[in-house]
């Protein structure tokens, strides 16, 4: 009989929604006022808030490995707690920064603490759940995030609607406060790592070797390349659209924000009912599905340049956003799920932190090279994108039969089998779950 993870049950996915609900009403809050609070309470330039905010957010990066070999190490829920914690501080330390040193300090806090997110929180939900049910979770995670920034904006703008700098501490003081609240949430869960068994100790065994096999596993490798496009799609609302919408388009420049709350509604109130339609197909051709809508909606935003203005150009740029959001609900939730099934139990923290290099990287990249493109030709920048995104998504197709079988479609929970299917192959006596997914038993076929 397989060991039964500790933890596992409603209750502790609960709390953990709550806190990562938590953690984005207090990120959200901070969006609004990331350079201006630096520029307007504490006097320094904003040359230099962007200096150091760019050095911090590289030494972030930079550490990121680092936390991969934590998750492994100190299982999950430790990393993802310190994580938060981190970051509560450094969100705490800002009204008390007066100078550039101080400021890069305080920063780097902030970007060390958020970089320990996105592997670590994925190696969590693997401790919380499995199969299909981790797919859900992740889906109604991206759902309550996208709300919860939605409210901490929401906070945000009722707060500076006073014009004074109490208000602005009291965001960046209630930004810290999510995080330590989120923090508590996530430290209170029960260990979910799986206990030491002869058969568990042997399949760590196997998977050693750190970072050294997830740089020899080939077909992690070809995935998380295949991402590095993708991942510059979420980037393109927040970096080329305002510019886009402004200057090419010359309309109001108040739309991008109505365009983001557009999607983030969308997003809020539809994750979690697309990933129940779309969690029994292929994780692969649900990814790639979400990049080919991806680029029909970058084609659109392309075409829409043709227009004059008005309400026909509005409507537009609306329905054309509507569209964006459909690729982003269909690859958000199946690539997640897919790049933490595909990793080994001993080794996902690192596997993981590898994956989600490229998303750093795309993010980090995204500015620069996207107002490079811009400079030259806001069409020809849609049309890269497009083509990238397309590439990417071919990429991953073809990946498929070299991801392992359970990464790729996930065994339906118990007496939840579809009709007509066949029932998954039984694992050897005493595997356990999710250990298929070590490098010496993937699923391959030449």
């Amino acid at each position: 009989m397989s060991p039964t993870r500790p933890g596992k049950g409603t209750f502790p996915r609960y709390r953990y929604l709550a806190a990562v609900s938590a953690e984005a009403v207090g990120g959200g809050m901070y969006v609004p006022v990331s350079l201006l609070y630096f520029h307007r309470v504490a006097g320094l330039p904003l040359g230099q808030v962007g200096g150091a905010l760019t050095v911090a957010a590289l030494v972030g990066l930079a550490v990121s490995p680092f936390f991969g070999a934590l998750v492994d190490r100190l299982g999950a829920r430790t990393v993802v707690a310190v994580g938060f914690a981190v970051r509560a501080v450094g969100f705490v330390c800002y009204p008390f920064v007066h100078q550039w040193w101080q400021l890069l300090a305080a920063a780097t806090l902030v970007a060390v603490g958020d970089r320990s997110f996105q592997a670590s929180i994925q190696a969590l939900i693997s401790e919380l759940a499995q199969g299909a049910e981790r797919q859900r979770m992740i889906a109604t995670q991206s759902s309550l995030r996208n709300a919860g920034f939605g409210v901490g904006g929401l906070l945000a703008s009722l707060a500076l609607a006073a014009d004074a700098d109490w208000a602005y501490h009291a965001v960046v003081l209630g930004s810290g406060a999510g995080l330590a609240l989120a923090a508590v949430l996530i430290a209170g869960l029960p260990s979910g790592r799986v206990p030491a068994t002869a058969t568990t100790t042997e399949a760590d065994g196997k998977a050693a070797g750190g970072y050294g096999a997830v740089l020899r596993d080939r077909p992690y490798l070809g995935l998380t390349l295949a991402t590095v496009p993708l991942a510059f799609c979420y980037s393109s609302l927040s970096v080329i659209l305002p510019v886009y919408t402004t200057q090419t388009l010359h309309a109001s420049a108040s739309l991008p924000g109505l365009l983001f709350t557009v999607n983030t509604v969308l997003v809020a109130l539809a994750q979690v009912p697309v990933n129940s339609w779309t969690s029994k197909w292929r994780r692969t051709r649900v990814s790639a599905m979400g990049g080919v809508v991806f680029a029909a909606s970058f084609l659109g935003f392309a075409m829409l340049s043709a227009l004059d203005g008005g309400v026909v150009l509005v409507s537009g740029l609306l329905l054309t956003t509507v569209l964006y959001t459909g690729g982003e609900l269909l690859h958000s939730p199946s690539s997640g799920a897919l790049s933490t099934d595909a990793a080994p139990d001993a080794l996902r923290g690192r596997y993981l932190a590898v994956y989600y290099l490229s998303w750093s990287v795309a993010k980090a990249a995204a500015p620069a090279l996207f107002t490079t493109l811009l400079a030259v030709s806001a069409n020809l920048t849609w049309l890269l994108l497009a083509g990238g995104v397309l590439l990417g998504s071919l990429a991953m197709l073809r990946l498929e039969p070299r991801l392992p079988a359970h990464a790729v479609r996930p065994a339906p929970e118990p007496g939840s089998a579809e009709p007509g299917s066949a029932e998954p192959a039984a694992e050897p006596a005493g595997t356990v779950p999710g250990a298929a997914a070590s490098p010496t038993r993937r699923t391959r076929r030449s």
